[in-house]
């Protein structure tokens, strides 16, 4: 069942004015947009609107004499809203546009659309102009000898795949340049140009045997590995011990003197209490003695401490390299005592 709306009625008359003019336009006044069965996709409102104004600005270039530009407006809006009427028009305008062989066969295609349609004017014109252009065809004819053919081959002309079936066949086309390609699986590819002429022109292409690629590089062999004399065991890292000995007296050297400060203020408190108006009390001058020096037991406390985290931190860090390395760097080592002699505290070491 064929759906049709016509804008126009001014149909019959026109392709009635196109008889008398082979060469003419269908004069559709309005076009007609038509969908059916055959349709693979419906068009939507918004292709066929533009489908419309890409029609009338197509027929508009190709009256103002701009018929390449008005014949891509003409496909596109085929394209769009695919319908006889339409491919009618561009098929008037490839022919305008020197496209020989592309308007004939889109004629023949209007022809059996409008032979299905019942449409007796759109018949007598395509039938009209078929019967122009037929006998004018240019045509080109690729042979592939039997030598030359294998079962990978293909042939490509103007980068569409040619089947085996038309080989050798006098396929019609364009007037103009055309490319020929031979190409398959290991083997050089083959390409040939060649020139149409405008009418009744026809051109054979021989493709020739196609040569094998050149093989592949082969991979150098591998040298076989050098025996090398066996190395020196690398040396295990040193031990982290003196590092850890260090962070511990740093530890221990914190401690005292937190422990003897919290002690100076203590006893320091004491004293502030037993000696007023700067005279003191024999308990005030004890206390004030003992603050004085527990307060530098906690400096040297502190002291140790810092050294001691300090030193250790270094070691820590640098114990993955070898006794050599350490020996090069001048690494530090560290010994360290405390002693309480009376009131005194004692720290040996050396960095």
């Amino acid at each position: 069942m064929l759906e049709c709306t016509a804008a126009s009625v001014n149909v019959r008359g026109a392709l009635n004015t196109v008889k008398l003019r082979p060469n003419a336009f269908v004069s559709l006044g309005v076009v007609v947009l038509c969908s059916s069965q055959w349709a693979l996709a419906q068009p939507t409102a918004v292709d066929k609107s533009l489908a419309t104004e890409l029609f009338k600005e197509g027929r508009a270039l190709v009256d103002q004499g701009h018929v390449s530009e008005g014949c891509r407006k003409l496909e596109e809006s085929q394209r769009l809203d695919p319908g006889g009427g339409t491919l009618l028009n561009v098929a008037l305008c490839h022919e305008k546009e020197g496209r020989t062989a592309t308007a004939w066969a889109e004629f023949t295609e209007a022809l059996g659309i409008a032979k299905r349609d019942d449409r007796p004017q759109r018949i007598e014109l395509a039938q009209s102009h078929i019967a122009v252009l037929e006998p004018t065809l240019s045509r080109l004819v690729i042979h592939v000898p039997p030598a030359a053919d294998f079962p990978e081959l293909e042939i490509k002309r103007d980068g569409s795949v040619i089947r085996r079936a038309a080989w050798g066949t006098a396929m019609p086309v364009d007037p103009g340049d055309h490319v020929v390609e031979a190409a398959a699986q290991g083997k050089i590819a083959w390409k040939r140009s060649v020139t149409v002429a405008a009418r009744s022109d026809t051109k054979t292409i021989t493709v020739p045997l196609l040569e094998n690629a050149p093989a592949a590089p082969a991979l150098a062999a591998s040298p076989a590995p050098t025996q090398l004399a066996p190395s020196a065991p690398e040396p295990r890292p040193s031990s982290r011990a003196p590092g850890w000995v260090a962070m511990g007296f740093g530890a221990v050297g914190v401690g005292v003197g937190s422990y003897f400060g919290l002690r100076a203020m203590s006893e320091q408190k004491t004293a502030n209490n037993e000696c007023p108006l700067e005279q003191c009390t024999s308990v005030g001058a004890h206390a004030n003695d003992e603050a004085i020096k527990a307060a530098n037991f906690a400096t040297v406390g502190f002291a140790v401490g810092i050294v001691g985290v300090g030193v250790g931190t270094y070691l820590l860090l640098t114990s993955g390299g070898s006794s050599a390395h350490r020996a090069a760097t001048n690494a530090p080592a560290v010994t360290a005592s405390i002693s309480r002699a009376g009131s005194e505290i004692g720290v040996a070491g050396s960095f």
